[in-house]
C-alpha cells in the first residue's frame, strides 16, 4: 500500500469477500497508509436467492470502510436457462436492486453496475445495463473502458448512450499482444485479450478521458489489472499515464 501511495494512488477498490474477514483491521492499514476506500463490489445471485440482507450487509460494510459507492454483480443466468426462467431471474435481481439502492439512499451512498465480461451476465452490453438502469432507476453505472469489447461492442459508442448514467470509471486497458503475458480473457468472438497497462493497449482511454472532462466528471478514474505477469509494474505504469493526461484538467 505504501509503494502504490507513492505512484500517486490515493484509494482503492474492495471485494467484499475480502474485506469481511478482518474488516477493522483493514481499515486501520488503509488509514496508516493515507489510503481511502473509492468502492466496493460484491457478488450475488439474486436471480435465485433474491433476499437483499446480504446486499444490506454490503452496503453496510462499505460505510463503514468510507465508501461512498458500490458496485453489484446481482447475478448470473445459464445459456442453458429457457426464456421464463431469465425472465423470473431478471426480475427477481430487479427486486433486490430496487431495495439495495432505496436502503443506500439514506445512507447518501449510490449502487451502481458495470457491463460485466461473462456471457452468463444478463448485463454484459450497454443496452442490457441501461435495461436494468431504466427498471432500476436509481441506478447508476460504474463504466469500464475494458470490458464492452468481450461482446464485440465499441466503447465509445457505449459510452454515448451510457454517459448521463456514469458516476464511477475502470480505466482498464487490453492488449492484443499475447507477449504481454498475463492471463487471457477470450472474447465471445474468440479474440484473446491480454492484460495491459492504462494507455497501452487496444482501447480508447484517451478519447474517453476527453470526453469525461468535458462533461464535468470529477471523481474516482480506477485502474485494474487482473491476472497481470507483473501487476505491481503495471499499476506503476497506468498510474503515471493516467497522472500525465489528467494533471492539467
Amino acid at each position: 500500500m505504501n509503494r502504490v501511495h507513492e505512484f500517486g494512488i490515493d484509494a482503492v477498490e474492495l471485494d467484499f469477500d475480502e474485506v469481511k474477514p478482518g474488516k477493522e483491521e483493514m481499515r486501520e492499514q488503509f488509514r496508516n497508509a493515507g489510503i481511502s476506500v473509492a468502492s466496493m463490489y460484491a457478488f450475488f445471485d439474486f436471480g435465485n436467492a433474491p433476499d437483499a440482507e446480504p446486499g444490506f450487509r454490503f452496503i453496510d460494510t462499505a460505510e463503514y470502510l468510507g465508501a461512498s459507492k458500490v458496485l453489484v454483480i446481482p447475478g448470473f443466468i445459464e445459456e442453458s436457462e429457457g426464456p421464463a426462467e431469465r425472465e423470473n431471474a431478471l426480475n427477481r435481481m430487479v427486486g433486490v436492486l430496487r431495495e439495495m439502492c432505496n436502503y443506500a439512499e439514506r445512507k447518501n451512498m449510490i449502487i451502481t453496475m458495470e457491463e460485466f465480461d461473462d456471457i452468463r451476465a444478463p448485463f454484459s452490453s450497454s443496452d442490457e445495463l441501461l435495461w436494468f438502469m431504466k427498471q432500476v432507476p436509481k441506478l447508476r453505472c460504474t463504466f469500464d473502458t475494458g470490458n464492452f469489447i468481450y461482446r464485440g461492442e465499441n466503447e465509445l459508442e457505449a459510452f454515448e448512450k451510457l454517459r448521463d448514467k456514469i458516476v464511477h470509471v475502470h480505466c482498464k486497458d487490453c492488449s492484443l499482444d499475447e507477449h504481454n503475458g498475463g492471463t487471457p480473457k477470450f472474447c465471445t468472438n474468440g479474440t484473446k485479450l491480454f492484460p495491459s497497462p492504462v494507455g497501452y493497449g487496444c482501447i480508447s482511454i484517451d478519447e474517453i478521458l476527453h470526453r469525461l472532462i468535458a462533461d464535468g466528471y470529477n471523481d474516482i478514474v480506477a485502474i485494474e489489472h487482473f491476472d497481470a505477469a507483473d501487476e505491481l509494474s503495471y499499476i506503476q505504469r497506468s498510474a503515471e499515464w493516467l497522472r500525465s493526461r489528467l494533471s492539467g484538467a
